[in-house]
């Protein structure tokens, strides 16, 4: 199969997010375009021509691209500001050629972000389940054809009542409602989830493959201290290196992709966990 490793351009610590691309471009074939970064009006020409000029495989994630004023994506908002956003981001989707587009799945509250924790200050709005699925919907229906994966989410800040997709009940219940999108599976994500939620992790790991494996588009790789996002490297110890490796023949038969979300690693390091990945897809 060809290699289902991407690199999050979040991995390079610049806010040019085309000289994030570049350097990645130096060493790998696939980039996922993530958020952060400082707003680039030529950014999608810059792109385009280092996709033509260097093979790349692009993916476009949720809070991409940069804004020129930055605020919070929050899918269950059905406000024009979030579905303006969300045209743009698909411009970029049509204009790389990306599979699909990927998304957080929201959040329940109005937050301020703060070290990449939400901390719910004094809170304006409530969000509620019924905003994830009219903004399914209305994707749906504004690009039919086009692939929307959700990613689920976690306690962010120890706070139960942060966001969306967090415990597996939750997942699988979206699932079912909306079987014509797609998952994107942060085992980082579910794991802090599994400890603060109290479910089994390698039950849940089993329930999404088992049920909904073929609509799995892709997974986020990234360590943690089971209590917040760290985004530290996987190695031959992690987990999700044993999880990658037991469900290897599904990632290679439903061509899943694996994208590498590291934010506290060098080139070198992020590549050498790149290769056990492969290997441990086989």
């Amino acid at each position: 199969m060809n290699d289902p490793v991407y690199i999050s351009s979040s991995s390079v610590r610049t806010e040019d997010i085309a000289g994030a691309a570049g350097l990645l471009a130096a060493r790998v074939g696939n980039i996922e375009l993530s958020g952060g970064g400082r707003h680039d009006a030529g950014l999608l020409g810059k792109l385009k021509a280092l996709r033509r000029e260097k093979g790349l495989n692009f993916l476009v994630h949720s809070y991409f691209p940069p804004p020129p004023v930055q605020f919070i994506l929050n899918f269950a908002d059905t406000g024009e500001k979030t579905r303006a956003f969300i045209d743009e981001s698909m411009r970029f989707v049509e204009g790389l050629d990306c599979p699909y587009y990927s998304v957080h799945a929201g959040f329940r509250k109005e937050f301020t972000l703060a070290n990449e924790l939400l901390f719910d200050g004094e809170s304006k709005k409530a969000y509620g389940m019924e905003g994830v699925s009219a903004n399914v919907r209305w994707f749906e229906e504004k690009y039919p054809g086009k692939k929307l994966a959700v990613e689920n989410l976690y306690p962010n800040n120890g706070n139960p009542e942060s966001c969306f997709l967090m415990h597996i009940a939750e997942i699988s219940g979206f699932m079912d409602e909306h079987d014509g999108a797609s998952l994107l599976l942060d085992l980082g994500h579910l794991q802090i989830s599994a400890r603060m939620l109290g479910f089994n992790y390698a039950g849940a790991v089993a329930l999404l493959f088992g049920r909904y494996g073929k609509r799995i588009a892709e997974i986020h790789l990234s360590e943690n201290n089971l209590m917040k996002d760290d985004h530290l490297l996987v190695g031959k110890d992690s987990n999700q290196y044993a999880i990658i490796k037991e469900y290897a023949g599904a990632v290679r038969e439903r061509g899943i992709k694996l994208t590498i979300e590291a934010r506290n690693a060098g080139i070198e390091d992020i590549l050498r966990s790149k290769e056990l990945i492969n290997e441990a897809v086989g």
